[in-house]
């Protein structure tokens, strides 16, 4: 197992790198949407990246299906929409979790890993020494 101080600094490095790509990827949400059309090809919705419906099309020949047909036919293609959605989501987003988690295992090891304990302990020590050493907080 790697020292500890060297896992937090790598594991920093890790948040840096997460930091900046969901930076990039908060500029680019209100661009992420996904569109979908029903079955019948009658009605498409259009969701943004939190799944909140922003565009509905319904042809004329939808009005036929009565008022509990057409709302199938909207609900499907909102289901449809918010799939495509979420996997354009995860596409933009793909990695950042594992990028973070790995850090984590290196540091505290996998769960059940007791000896994670004894690193822990050892890294808040180097910290207070490292704290100890810095100049007082102004009163």
């Amino acid at each position: 197992m790697a020292d500890p101080m060297s896992a937090f600094d790598a594991l920093a490095g890790r948040i840096a790198d997460v930091e900046r790509r969901f930076a990039g990827l908060r500029d680019d949400l209100s661009d992420l949407s996904g569109t979908a059309t029903d079955e019948s090809g009658l009605v498409s919705a259009t969701v943004d990246a939190t799944g909140a419906l922003t565009g509905l099309t319904v042809a004329p020949a939808a009005l036929r299906a009565g008022t509990e047909g057409l709302a199938e036919l909207v609900l499907d293609a909102y289901r449809q929409a918010r799939t495509a959605a979420t996997e354009n989501v995860e596409e933009h987003t793909e990695g950042l979790d594992v990028a973070l988690g790995a850090g984590l295992t290196d540091l505290f090891g996998k769960p059940g890993d007791f000896s994670a304990l004894g690193r822990l302990e050892e890294a808040v020590s180097r910290l207070g020494r490292l704290d100890d050493r810095l100049p007082g907080s102004p009163a």
